[in-house]
């Protein structure tokens, strides 16, 4: 992926991260904003519906007579209820149908204050704010007394009944400035995070593609040289057309078995292309594992005795387990191979197998060259080998140990590199006895 590409995905992926961090934010804030307003003047107007009540509820009646004491102490209770019902803050105004204010003395020096508010019958029984002198805010309901009301003074009047807010309009604006900062420091953390988040799910894009461009170079390499080898010699076989076969022996040897390698590694490439689709058809089904493991190493003991080596197969107490037996073989046949080219006349190759609890463990053992503890890891990548010239000597490509560790993850286990003391190396795989519930056989698709 070019650095151009790179940039312009990148960005792509800030953009879209700080667009909806900013909205999230921004919605938040609206929110926040609204309720602590709404929550705010409730209060307010709940007041204010007390006071109207109070008022159409008409001054306190005296019904039946009270001894001596009892009505003091009747009085100071209705007094301590009235107190309760007209808070310090509240103001009423009296205007009559004509919107002239009645209680002007009652007001005091508030009069010159509030003589500027006029009447608005629109107004009746709805709560809304006003300002006064660009100075003062109340908040204000407008109640139209009956002239049946108990209280002459109030009855066919209208009551506004003001509550002034300004203590609430400054803690309005103490929270707008407290959220408009806090809006700037998450917007600058929204975008410190969208330039986190856009590297961060840029890596693994990255890497892929490093992974991609590596795997494509690689195959492309491997499959010119035999290519090349097999053109040559049939070019040269083509200078001499009047020779033997037997002359030109050596010739068609090596590209047959430059056909033979290229075979194996389109297979192998083809086999890796599958794991990366995911669209391998398994077929998981019981098998024991002496006999399926006896039936699988058979037939290396014959090549491996021609090679001047010993391939054994540990005693294996028998167990069942549930496994793709095709893949299984695949995987026996790559490390067996890959220990018998590594491993030199004389030695010893060992398969082996035992039940773990839960799982079960398979071990091919060799004596041969051994691998450094530094390549453990790296020897199941793709087209990694650790001598690329003993490697090309003995007919690989570096996919197989690839291909074995797909097939374990298949099977949901884990397959390590270990030395074998004094020398040599041995591949420690490690399988469930029944692999996740997910793994659907052939058998049961069709069904």
């Amino acid at each position: 992926m070019s650095n151009k590409v790179n940039r312009a995905q990148q960005w792509r992926l800030f953009w879209s991260s700080f667009i909806g961090f900013t909205v999230i934010f921004v919605l938040l804030g609206v929110i926040v904003f609204v309720l602590f307003r709404r929550t705010i003047l409730t209060s307010v107007d709940q007041t204010l519906r007390v006071e109207r009540s109070a008022r159409l509820a008409g001054p306190p009646r005296t019904t039946t007579q009270q001894p001596f004491g009892q009505k003091g102490a009747n009085q100071g209770l209705q007094q301590t209820q009235h107190k309760a019902i007209h808070p310090f803050m509240t103001t009423t105004l009296i205007f009559d149908r004509n919107g002239k204010i009645l209680n002007k003395e009652q007001l005091g020096s508030r009069y010159d204050t509030l003589k500027n508010i006029t009447l608005d019958t629109s107004e009746q029984g709805r709560l809304h704010t006003i300002t006064i002198n660009g100075k003062y805010n109340f908040r204000t309901l407008l109640v139209k007394v009956p002239t049946t009301n108990a209280d002459k003074t109030l009855a066919g009047h209208y009551l506004l009944i003001l509550e002034n807010i300004d203590p609430q309009k400054a803690a309005m604006r103490t929270f707008t400035k407290v959220m408009l900062i806090t809006m700037g420091v998450f917007w600058l953390l929204s975008i410190l995070m969208s330039v986190w988040m856009s590297r961060l799910t840029m890596r693994p894009i990255l890497r892929s593609w490093g992974r991609q461009t590596e795997f494509v170079g690689n195959a492309a390499h491997e499959l010119r040289t035999p290519l090349t080898i097999i053109q040559n010699k049939l070019e040269l076989l083509l200078t001499k057309p009047n020779d033997k076969i037997i002359d030109q022996a050596e010739n068609i040897a090596i590209a047959s078995s430059e056909s033979q390698r290229l075979q194996k590694l389109t297979q192998d490439l083809l086999a890796l292309a599958r794991s990366d689709s995911n669209t391998l058809q398994t077929n998981f089904e019981k098998t024991h594992v002496a006999g399926f493991l006896d039936h699988t190493v058979e037939p290396y003991t014959e090549i491996a005795a021609s090679q001047g080596k010993k391939l054994v197969l540990a005693p294996i107490t028998d167990f069942a387990v549930t496994l793709d037996q095709n893949l299984i073989h695949q995987l026996m046949n790559i490390l067996i191979d890959n220990a018998m080219k590594y491993s030199p006349k004389g030695s010893t190759i060992t398969v082996s197998a035992k039940l773990i609890g839960r799982k079960w463990q398979l071990v091919v053992a060799d004596q041969g060259i051994g691998i450094k503890s530094a390549d453990r890891q790296r020897i199941f990548d793709r087209f990694y080998r650790v001598d690329s010239s003993r490697s090309r000597k003995t007919g690989g490509n570096g996919l197989g140990l690839s291909i074995a560790s797909w097939i374990v993850s298949l099977h949901h286990g884990t397959i390590v590199a270990k030395g074998n003391d004094p020398h040599g190396t041995q591949f420690v795989t490690t399988l469930p006895v029944t692999p996740n519930n997910g793994l659907t056989s052939r058998r049961d698709k069709k069904a």
